[in-house]
This record gives C-alpha cells, sequence and structure tokens, in this order.
C-alpha cells in the first residue's frame, strides 16, 4: 500500500513552539509552560501537546541538526503529493487523522522522522470522485533509535473544489 520511506529529518522540541501550540489549542494546563508542572504531573520534561508532532517540523527543522544529504523535508522527493500542486484546481482537505504514541515526546528530544506516501486512489463520495492519498510518518529518538510517534493521515483531493 505505501511507497518508499523519504529521507529523515531531524526536529528538535524546543519549549516556545510547544507553548504557543497549547496555548492555540486553548489548552491551559501548565504542563505545557512549566518544567516544575511538568515534574509535579510525573513527566521528566515539558510533554507535548497531543498532535503536536503534526506541526513540528514547520518550524524546528534547522539545517544544522539535518543528516547528511538531508533536505529537511519529510516529503519523498518522487511522492508527487496532490496537496503540493497548487495549479490543480480543486480541494484539498485533511481528512482523518491517527497518532499512535509510543513514548511521550517531551522538549528537549531530537526526533528524526521519515514519510512514506501511498499511491493515489479514488473514492465517490457526495460532491463526486475524491482523490485519497495515505501518509505514514515514524518519529524516532534520534539518539537511540527508538520509536516515539507514528502518524498516519489522509489527504484529500476533490477536483473542481
Amino acid at each position: 500500500m505505501f511507497g518508499e520511506w523519504g529521507p529523515p529529518v531531524r526536529v528538535r522540541i524546543d519549549a516556545a513552539p510547544v507553548w504557543l501550540f497549547a496555548r492555540a489549542l486553548k489548552d491551559r494546563n501548565p504542563v505545557y509552560s512549566s518544567e516544575r508542572a511538568a515534574h509535579d504531573a510525573g513527566f521528566d520534561a515539558v510533554p507535548v501537546p497531543p498532535t503536536f508532532t503534526f506541526v513540528m517540523t514547520h518550524g524546528a527543522t534547522f539545517p544544522d541538526l539535518q543528516p547528511e544529504g538531508g533536505s529537511g523535508s519529510l516529503a519523498p522527493a518522487d511522492s508527487a503529493l496532490p496537496t503540493d500542486s497548487a495549479s490543480d484546481a480543486g480541494l484539498y482537505l485533511h481528512g482523518e487523522q491517527h497518532f499512535e504514541y509510543h513514548r511521550q515526546p517531551v522538549v528537549g528530544d531530537v526526533l528524526e522522522g521519515r514519510m512514506r506516501v501511498s499511491k493515489s486512489f479514488a473514492k465517490e463520495g457526495r460532491r463526486g470522485v475524491m482523490q485519497m492519498t495515505i501518509l505514514q510518518t515514524r518519529w524516532r529518538d534520534a539518539a537511540t533509535g527508538d520509536p516515539v510517534v507514528t502518524e498516519q493521515i489522509v489527504s484529500v483531493y476533490l477536483p473542481g473544489g
């Protein structure tokens, strides 16, 4: 079902983006903004809110972190993701998303992710034929190689919008 894994991308989880993400979600839990509160709640460090790993590449793929030859982009070069083509007239939607946590990601982690993309397939919907693409990303601890989070996302494209 899935294609080849794309290039590795490294991300360092920093405190400020975690705090801002929690605020954007209107989650005022102090574990996301205070090391003391995180320790009092039983965490080794400030944890990330649920779904944070989906957005962390947007601001944390610093060039110096990237492995040799890494581009800082998760998408495989030959993936032809439908959402990468702004010239196609239509509506792009984020269909659904699943997360499997192998351990809690925390501030200070350096994670290495790889993505693979399925071939696009058609599905009949109420508004006509939809093009569906499944993207899977695996995040591992860059130091140990241990799994941290596995994400699966369904991208939906409606031709003609």
